[in-house]
């Protein structure tokens, strides 16, 4: 049997959550990976249609009760009891799980991990809350549009915290390192992974 626990939280849209996108509750699976063993989130029906490649998709008598890996490490997008997909099989490339530029932050928004690195380069001010204001501009449907089925808001403060700023203060860019912390490295040292 399997059971959820609803969490909250959605942070895209400047409309009300309850008009915004459709995620703002998130199911925390109680199963586990059949890969890594770790716990994912539910995910409907709604994103594994939209996600999973057709030649994939056609292979589904159910397309319920799927989850979501969490896991970075894990190469597991989607599974359901010991059936798994992974990364090769969906459309998107998955914030959590891939490390390339052109994978996106915001799927709604088109928002890259590039864009994030230009930010820096450029010395642009304030780059948490201009992130914050792209992911709350205009429609949302993450449901349908990234790969965990909920809001990237939680996905891009963990990626912005992970590159030394801080998600919910706004400092100052400049050309000198003191918009990381002790622990960021600076931008040059992302140019041999683009």
């Amino acid at each position: 049997m399997k059971f959820f626990i609803q969490k909250s939280g959605c942070g895209c849209s400047s409309v009300p959550q309850a008009d915004s996108c459709g995620c703002s509750a998130t199911l925390e699976a109680t199963d586990s990976c059949p890969n890594c063993s770790k716990y994912g989130i539910a995910v409907s029906d709604v994103t594994i249609k939209s996600q999973l490649k057709k030649e994939y998709l056609e292979t589904l008598a159910d397309r319920s009760g799927f989850s979501f890996c969490k896991n970075p490490q894990c190469d597991t997008v989607y599974y359901k009891d010991k059936l798994s997909f992974s990364q090769s099989c969906v459309r998107n490339k998955v914030t959590v799980k891939n490390d390339d530029p052109q994978t996106p932050l915001c799927y709604c928004q088109k928002l890259l991990k590039k864009d994030f690195f230009e930010m820096i380069e450029a010395g642009e001010e304030n780059i948490p809350a201009k992130l914050r204001e792209i992911i709350a501009r205009g429609k949302s449907f993450c449901e349908k549009s990234n790969p965990k089925g909920v809001c990237c808001t939680d996905d891009v403060k963990a990626f912005v915290e992970s590159h030394g700023l801080t998600w919910g203060e706004c400092r100052p860019a400049a050309r000198t390192n003191k918009l990381f912390s002790v622990t960021a490295k600076p931008f040059y040292a992302y140019r041999s992974k683009i």
